[in-house]
C-alpha cells in the first residue's frame, strides 16, 4: 500500500474525528455555515458522480456477465438508491442534513432529553463502509472525486453527531470513539474490497454502480430538500463552484488518461 492511499484514509478519519474539538466548549458551527458546507458537498458529489464515477461503471460495457446471468449495469444504481432508502430508516436522513435542528437546539440548551444514537451510528457506518468500497481500484489509483466528496459530505454528518453527543451528555472519550468508529468505516470498506473481494472488473463496476446510486440519492436530497423552490444566489453560486471543482478534480486514469 503506497503513501498516497494511507494519506487518503487518514484524511477521511481526521476529517471526521477532528470535530471533537467542539465538545469541550459545547459550541456548534452556525446553521448558515453548515448549510453552505452541506450544499457544496452535495453538489460536489453530484458533479463527481456524472464526471468521474458513472463513466467508470461502464468500463466493461452496458451489460455484464455475472456467472450465468447477464446484468444491465444501470440496475446497480437503482439497487444503491434502494439501499440508501433502507439505511435512512436508521439514520433519519443525517446524510443530507435533516437532523440539524437537534444540534442547534443542543447549542442553546433547549433540549435535554436523550436522542437515540445506536441506530444512527449503525446506519451511518454501513453507509460509510459501502461508499468507501470503490474508492481505490485494484491498480492503486484513487478515485479523487469520490475521496474529496466523502470528506466534504462527512463534515455536516460529524457536526450532527457532535450535537447529539452533547444532547446525550456523552463524555469526550465516548464521543471521540464513536466519531472514530464512523470515520474508519470508509477506509475499512475500501480495504475489504481491495483484499477480500476478487479483482473482478465486472464486480467492481457493479460496486461502483451501487455507490453511485447511494450518492445520487444523498446529493439530490441535499440539493432538492425543503425550500428548493426558493431561488438563492448563495446556493446557486455554491452549486456552480462545486460543479467546477468536480470537473477539475483528477479522474480515474482508465477514463481520463493523463
Amino acid at each position: 500500500m503506497n503513501i498516497s492511499i494511507l494519506l487518503s484514509y487518514l484524511l477521511i478519519i481526521v476529517g471526521v474525528a477532528i470535530w471533537c474539538v467542539l465538545l469541550p466548549g459545547k459550541k456548534m458551527i452556525s446553521h448558515k455555515v453548515m448549510e453552505s458546507i452541506t450544499v457544496f458537498g452535495g453538489a460536489f458529489l453530484l458533479g463527481s458522480c456524472f464526471i468521474n464515477l458513472v463513466p467508470h461503471m461502464y468500463l466493461e460495457g452496458y451489460e455484464l456477465e455475472m456467472g450465468n446471468m447477464t446484468l444491465k449495469v444501470g440496475v446497480a444504481v437503482l439497487a444503491g438508491f434502494i439501499i440508501q432508502l433502507l439505511l435512512e430508516r436508521l439514520t433519519k436522513g443525517i446524510e443530507h442534513g435533516h437532523n440539524h435542528s437537534e444540534c442547534h437546539a443542543c447549542d442553546h440548551h433547549e433540549e435535554h432529553h436523550v436522542h437515540p444514537v445506536t441506530g444512527l451510528i449503525l446506519g451511518l457506518s454501513i453507509h460509510a463502509f459501502l461508499e468507501g468500497m470503490p474508492m481505490i481500484d485494484g491498480d492503486g489509483d484513487i478515485h479523487q472525486g469520490l475521496l474529496y466528496g466523502i470528506v466534504l459530505h462527512n463534515i455536516p454528518i460529524a457536526l450532527v453527531l457532535v450535537g447529539l453527543f452533547m444532547s446525550n451528555k456523552y463524555s469526550f472519550l465516548k464521543s471521540f470513539l464513536l466519531l472514530l468508529l464512523f470515520g474508519v468505516m470508509t477506509p475499512l470498506g475500501s480495504l475489504c474490497n481491495l483484499y477480500l473481494l476478487p479483482e473482478n472488473e465486472p464486480m467492481q463496476c457493479i460496486i461502483m454502480g451501487v455507490v453511485v446510486g447511494i450518492l445520487l440519492h444523498v446529493s439530490v436530497s441535499i440539493l432538492f430538500a425543503q425550500d428548493h423552490y426558493k431561488f438563492s444566489w448563495v446556493k446557486f453560486l455554491l452549486i456552480v463552484a462545486a460543479f467546477v471543482a468536480a470537473y477539475y478534480t483528477p479522474g480515474c486514469p482508465e477514463i481520463y488518461p493523463r
